[in-house]
């Protein structure tokens, strides 16, 4: 059945629930505050706790330092300075990287991770028609050979403003496609076929762009925005309502729209977005009654501040990142207490089987800090992704971290590293299962003048199939297990020390490893890597994902 059939079907069998409204603040969800250093691991609430977790995660503080001591059993194998580097993607061999530099993108060989090169670059983009260039480019996006370059990620009167379209089936030599132009910055996009996804920042309705830039002339081909879904919003303050970044996959959109959380729409007609479901923490009564220094508040602190969703591979698991800090509006001190609760903020993760009935399942908190104005050392979640059943997770100056999800309920950290005072993290990025992560750090706290560096770091071990004899009719034939043994089944996502398989270092109970960690080599072959189908859109595999 076409997905948009089977929603309308759902939504006509039964009273559905509109929207997922989550639970206020858990101070139960949060780290040890008996000196836990940097290396401590992040604590997590799962969904079947007696007290439901907070999906914002947002721990009291801690005594640590404000520079941490750096963790030491997770070491990056390699690293190159590209100047301006922020958002990175990667190809789906995991052998190329495009990185937004501010003016354009670099082009990163990633085929030896112990030594990542710049082959290409494209900077200075001025698209034919106009005489300005690009600028406060912050996000690219690959898909089957073609890279989406977007900005600028605020308003510069001097850039062009729009995205750019290259053919990059070369990396080494990308060549200009087609631009669009907009009236109004670009901070995030995607794109998804012939289709990009832009984010408008209009300071009005604040929409979801659609555009078809397959054809020769790129043209909008839809709009939609929490307005379009339901008026009551208009109310709400413009700055709670931001939609600050957008995530498709195989006909399924994550819109990430601040307070007022994030949005999954059906987009298997881009022309026709539809709503399918949304969670958040604040309800709009709640947030059109602020006004003034409240709203700078709510705007900066927790609960809210959804700031970028994904989904898994499956779009079985949905993951949501909330950035905040202390505002400390008319507090003294930076340390936030019993009557601020600003401070940084954590991944909540989803069920979405049924995508019209999100359910929360855990929250990943943030690393600790003892300075978390937004000046400070700030620690809040920032991009990630969800592959080979794992997240691959950023936290600015926090570091970063790798998730096992196989229960999503509780997730388990098996990688962490942080380097509070030469790092400062934009995203990571998972390579190739067992191979490399991939992380931006955009600033060197230390020094400032210092170039932006482009990280490399040995993914979890994986486990190697291997025949596994199963008896069909009596005859026995042999099959492929992944990650976990047979007997268990499992998605082939698992790290060392839960399933049994082996690592070169040992796993601290609540899952920080020790040790010198695991090393390159060959990509292990996997089976299954997805958690689950989603099965309630026909009941379908994923497609292929350029």
């Amino acid at each position: 059945m076409h997905r948009r059939q089977f929603l309308r079907a759902v939504a006509g069998s039964a009273a559905l629930s509109a929207t997922a409204v989550l639970t206020a603040h858990d101070a139960d969800a949060r780290p040890s505050e008996s000196g836990a250093s940097d290396a401590a691991n992040a604590t997590t609430t799962g969904a079947g706790s007696a007290a439901a977790g907070t999906p914002s995660g947002t721990p009291t503080p801690t005594p640590t330092q404000a520079v941490a001591t750096p963790t030491s059993a997770y070491e990056p194998v390699g690293s190159v300075a590209v100047e301006g580097a922020t958002e990175a993607v990667l190809t789906p061999d995991g052998e190329t990287a495009f990185v937004a530099v501010g003016d354009g993108f670099a082009v990163l060989d990633l085929r030896d991770p112990a030594n990542p090169t710049v082959v290409a670059s494209e900077r200075d983009i001025s698209p034919p028609g106009t005489s300005q260039r690009m600028g406060g480019v912050r996000d690219v996006k690959y898909d089957d050979g073609r890279l989406l370059v977007g900005g600028p990620a605020g308003y510069d009167p001097d850039s062009f403003y729009g995205v750019a379209l290259f053919d990059v089936s070369d990396p080494t030599a990308p060549a200009f496609l087609r631009a669009h132009e907009t009236a109004y910055p670009v901070h995030n996009c995607d794109l998804a076929g012939e289709y990009a996804y832009l984010t408008r920042s209009d300071r009005d309705a604040n929409p979801l762009l659609v555009v078809d830039v397959g054809r020769a002339e790129p043209r909008e081909v839809a709009r939609w925005s929490v307005l379009d879904h339901d008026p009551v919003w208009e109310s709400v303050p413009q700055p709670l309502r931001t939609l600050h970044d957008v995530f498709v996959r195989d006909g399924f959109a994550c819109l990430a729209y601040w307070d007022a959380g994030t949005w999954l729409l059906d987009v298997s007609d881009p022309t026709h977005p539809e709503y399918v479901a949304d969670v958040r923490e604040r309800d709009p009564e709640t947030l059109a009654d602020l006004d003034g220094l409240a709203v700078a508040r709510e705007s900066s602190e927790p609960p809210g501040n959804d700031h970028y969703a994904a989904t898994d591979p499956d779009n079985a698991l949905l993951a949501v990142g909330k950035e905040s800090w202390n505002s400390n509006f008319g507090k003294e001190g930076t340390t936030p207490g019993p009557d601020d609760p600003g401070g940084p903020s954590g991944i909540a993760i989803y069920d979405i089987t049924d995508p019209r009935s999100p359910e929360h399942r855990s929250t990943i908190d943030p690393p600790p800090t003892a300075d978390s104005n937004i000046n400070g050392v700030r620690t809040t979640a920032h991009n990630f992704e969800l592959a080979a059943g794992h997240l691959y997770s950023s936290w600015y100056r926090g570091g970063v971290a790798v998730h096992d999800l196989s229960d999503p309920a509780e997730p388990e950290r098996v990688r962490y590293v942080r380097r509070s005072s030469t790092t400062n993290f934009w995203t990571a990025q998972l390579a190739a299962p067992g191979g490399a992560v991939v992380a931006t750090s955009f600033e060197d706290p230390s020094d400032l003048d210092a170039s932006a560096r482009v990280y490399t770091f040995p993914d979890v071990p994986r486990a190697t199939p291997t025949p596994t004899p199963r008896r069909t009719d009596a005859t026995t034939v042999p099959t492929e297990s992944g990650g976990r043994s047979a007997t268990e089944g499992g998605d082939g996502g698992a790290s060392g020390g839960r399933d049994g398989t082996e690592t070169s270092g040992t796993v601290e109970p609540g899952g920080a490893t020790a040790g010198d960690g695991s090393g390159f080599g060959p990509a292990a072959a996997l089976a299954g890597l997805g958690i689950g189908a989603w099965r309630v859109l026909g009941g379908k595999g994923p497609e292929e994902r350029g």
